[in-house]
């Protein structure tokens, strides 16, 4: 095992284990992703309880601007945050649909699966400069995974 898949492991695990609610497992959960991966900015959006769209619950690298203007854009379903919860299937390495910011975007549905069914919680979106090779792509899955636990576990 890496030292990076180990650091995102053992981190995110002590997250789920020691950390006081959702959100904050969430926070240490995307800390560790862009310390690890060289992300500039991350979010977790989930849908709302009222089923009226997406909600930022947690974000690292992103200014209050940023992530006003990331809550609006993700209001269009054409969105490739909203697409990902449509369409759960990951994407890594995508242009932005809107100037600024890093060169590449990557986004992941954070799923659970129980009972047979899945179910899509929310998107693990990621923005950084430089590609992701295809073998780092099982550790954003298995942090995205440990973000759906998260989200999952009782509030």
């Amino acid at each position: 095992m890496s030292d990076v898949a180990r650091e995102i492991l053992v981190t995110g695990a002590g997250a789920l284990a020691r950390a006081d609610g959702f959100v904050p497992s969430l926070q240490i959960i995307l800390g560790t992703l862009t310390d690890q991966l060289e992300v500039e900015s991350a979010a977790i959006l989930i849908e709302t309880n009222r089923g009226d769209g997406l909600e930022i619950v947690a974000s690292i690298g992103l200014g209050e601007e940023a992530i006003g203007g990331l809550a609006k854009a993700v209001g269009n379903p054409g969105h490739p945050i909203a697409r990902t919860i449509a369409t759960p299937v990951p994407s890594f390495n995508v242009q932005p649909t809107a100037p600024g910011g890093p060169a590449l975007r990557s986004h992941l549905p954070l799923i659970v699966t129980r009972g047979g069914i899945d179910t899509v919680l929310g998107v693990l979106a990621l923005a950084h400069d430089r590609p992701f090779d295809p073998v780092t792509w099982p550790l954003l899955q298995a942090g995205g995974d440990l973000a759906a636990v998260a989200i999952e576990r009782p509030h």
